[in-house]
């Protein structure tokens, strides 16, 4: 059976950022376990494993890193930055016992200076980094060696176009024809599927939000096809985290 990345990102029904009024953040919470359970159920029932990145703000409410803010990275302050990942990895590793190894900023944001911010994070002991949406040669190599391990989300051809097809609102409104492109595209090319998803997607029972109109249209329940998606792909593949696959 092929053997492909699953990822999860364990954050909120929405970002900080979406709200029309950002005093409303605290009020939403409350599904953030009972949908990330969903996940391990269903990937209990396919005998699958995954890597799952968790906002240290929620963790420390409620072993890789989804950073502790849950902010775009690519207007703060490097010393911010840093300050940011030493902290998520803290309160992860002062919970789980256990080093943690890879990081994902918020919406595959990642600073102009990448060597900085690669050198940072294997200064304080990551292994992998999962924060850029496309390597520099735009090509199907799932997983690069510099600084330190990175790994990016995949994409499919679409007329002569590529396009994420791997995650989030694209894995949510793409045809299966396309996810399933997507992955005989990447087999040819010997390389694995990163898939990623967020919990929030698992529930269309969603909390009432005052957010955007660009994210109501983006992040409806109407668009909610990830669960089922995932399903598939589970019974068709074989799906490890990212530290079992390369060997951290």
């Amino acid at each position: 059976m092929e053997r492909h990345i699953l990822t999860v990102d364990v954050e909120d029904n929405f970002t900080f950022d979406e709200l029309a009024n950002k005093e409303d953040w605290p009020k939403y919470e409350g599904q953030v376990v009972e949908n990330t359970l969903k996940i391990l159920s269903l990937l209990r029932q396919y005998n699958a494993g995954a890597t799952f990145f968790v906002v240290g703000t929620l963790a420390e409410r409620h072993p890789a890193s989804h950073s502790y803010l849950h902010k775009s990275l690519r207007d703060v302050a490097m010393d911010d930055i840093e300050a940011d990942i030493r902290k998520s990895s803290e309160i992860l590793s002062s919970l789980t016992g256990e080093q943690v190894l890879g990081f994902r900023a918020m919406g595959y944001t990642i600073p102009k200076d990448e060597t900085t911010f690669y050198s940072l994070l294997k200064k304080h002991g990551y292994k992998y980094d999962s924060s850029k949406k496309m390597n520099k040669e735009r090509n199907r190599q799932t997983i690069q060696k510099d600084h330190l391990y990175r790994v990016f989300p995949s994409s499919v051809d679409i007329l002569g176009l590529k396009t994420v097809f791997s995650g989030g609102t694209y894995l949510r409104l793409l045809p299966e024809f396309i996810i399933n492109r997507g992955f005989s595209q990447y087999t040819m090319a010997g390389q694995p599927v990163m898939l990623y998803v967020h919990p929030w997607e698992f529930n269309r029972d969603q909390p009432k939000r005052n957010v955007r109109l660009k994210y109501k249209i983006l992040q409806s329940p109407l668009t909610f096809s990830t669960e089922g998606k995932l399903g598939l792909l589970l019974g068709k593949y074989e799906f490890v985290s990212i530290r079992k696959y390369i060997g951290v």
